[in-house]
């Protein structure tokens, strides 16, 4: 079963975003504190093949997340959630660095994210 790591600072998109993809058939975790949300993902750094981060949250971004996890972890597949225009973001060398595999707009249209969760399974 594919396991999905989900760090949101609002309760109000991670749980539901959780509940969408435990129903279709994933095992999900959710933290809405990006730095319990990074030791846990520590702890277990092979248990996740999907991580679903928001880009702005306070003590850690989406970015200093996915660098962190990525010194640890190369191989899982990170997606980055926002509700800002990503231009910008994908010049920059830490995104880069990241390794970011898809930018998903808020709000989040949830039969979107189930399709490329699935399309990011079938990858190499």
């Amino acid at each position: 079963m594919t396991s999905i790591l989900i760090v949101d600072d609002e309760e109000d998109t991670s749980k539901p975003l959780r509940q969408y993809l435990i129903d279709g058939g994933f095992d999900a975790v959710s933290f809405t504190c990006p730095l319990l949300a990074f030791e846990h993902f520590r702890r277990n750094p092979y248990a996740y093949s999907i991580i679903i981060t928001d880009l702005r949250m306070p003590g850690m971004n989406g970015i200093e997340i996915a660098n962190r996890i990525r010194e640890i972890n190369g191989t899982a597949k990170i997606f980055m959630v926002t509700a800002f225009d990503p231009t910008d973001l994908e010049s920059k060398p830490d995104y880069i660095q990241a390794k970011i595999e898809r930018i998903i707009q808020k709000p989040i249209r949830l039969s979107q994210l189930k399709k490329m969760v699935k399309q990011v399974l079938q990858t190499p």
